[in-house]
């Protein structure tokens, strides 16, 4: 773990699965706000700790859904891609889109906590936010959400991936492409952070998981599921969960995927891939 870095565990109820990163110099940033039903351990974790400011990559419920509570109880500002601006001093259309698509699982998160408008900064692309002794630099890296960014900390060989780069846990190694998931940007956003170079490359779900070897690894294997998705809709499958089955047949990736701790997430995830393809977001 890098001297500058510390995970924080946010997943509530449980551990391993939604990271927060606490980065130092002479302020103090959170990279992630985790859900809303993790925020107390967050809290906890940095018992008093200063911290300045929460950086957001996107808004998604496990993500950004405490950083209303969080900007409020630390006094931090919260950068955000600016197309996901508005659901942080708002998240309530994004909090019934997240009922829709997750079901109860929804309700595990929690319900996203807004941010005074006054504490939430706009995340324009190359931007960057200076810690005093470190930087961090933001990157748009759409495609898993038109919302995405990932984070430099510069000089570090540091990316903060967020969901940008797939998910690495103990039991599974997979991508998260719900719907509406962007191949074509996706790919586009790992070869942007490949040529960062990076040392270490660390995700929201969960932990370090390589440097550029990963991210290059990682561009293989979506391309390979988007490949054997597309397969298998060219044969008239169209039901996303059907696909699912076939899919998990077919690639031993996705066969451990399934059998994972968090199946729910290999199924969104083909789902998402079913519909990219049937849109004809690939080939």
């Amino acid at each position: 773990m890098d001297m500058r870095v510390r995970i924080i565990d946010a997943t509530p109820s449980a551990s391993g699965f939604s990271a927060v990163y606490l980065v130092k110099g002479e302020r103090a940033a959170l990279i992630d706000a985790g859900p809303a039903n993790g925020a107390q351990k967050v809290l906890e974790a940095l018992a008093g700790e200063r911290v300045d400011y929460v950086v957001l990559t996107h808004v998604h419920i496990d993500h950004g859904g405490a950083a209303g509570v969080l900007s409020s109880a630390l006094g931090a500002e919260v950068y955000v891609h600016p197309r996901g601006y508005r659901h942080v001093i708002d998240p309530s259309v994004l909090w019934e889109q997240s009922r829709q698509a997750l079901g109860p699982i929804a309700d595990y998160y929690g319900r996203p906590t807004a941010a005074e408008g006054a504490r939430v900064r706009a995340a324009e692309d190359g931007a960057s936010v200076d810690l005093g002794g470190v930087r961090l630099r933001f990157l748009h890296t759409p495609g898993h959400a038109s919302h995405h960014l990932s984070v430099v900390l510069e000089g570090e060989g540091v990316i903060f991936a967020g969901d940008s780069a797939g998910v690495a846990l103990e039991d599974a190694m997979l991508p998260t492409t719900p719907y509406p998931f962007k191949p074509k940007q996706y790919i586009r956003s790992i070869e942007l952070m490949e040529r960062e170079r990076p040392q270490r490359v660390y995700l929201s779900h969960f932990g370090h998981a390589g440097g550029a070897e990963y991210l290059s690894r990682h561009k293989q294997d979506i391309v390979s599921w988007l490949d054997a998705v597309a397969a298998i809709v060219g044969r008239g499958v169209t039901d996303g969960y059907e696909v699912a089955e076939l899919l998990a047949g077919k690639l031993e990736s996705a066969k451990k995927a399934r059998e994972s701790r968090v199946p729910h997430l290999y199924y969104n995830t083909v789902l998402g891939l079913t519909r990219a393809v049937l849109e004809g977001e690939w080939p």
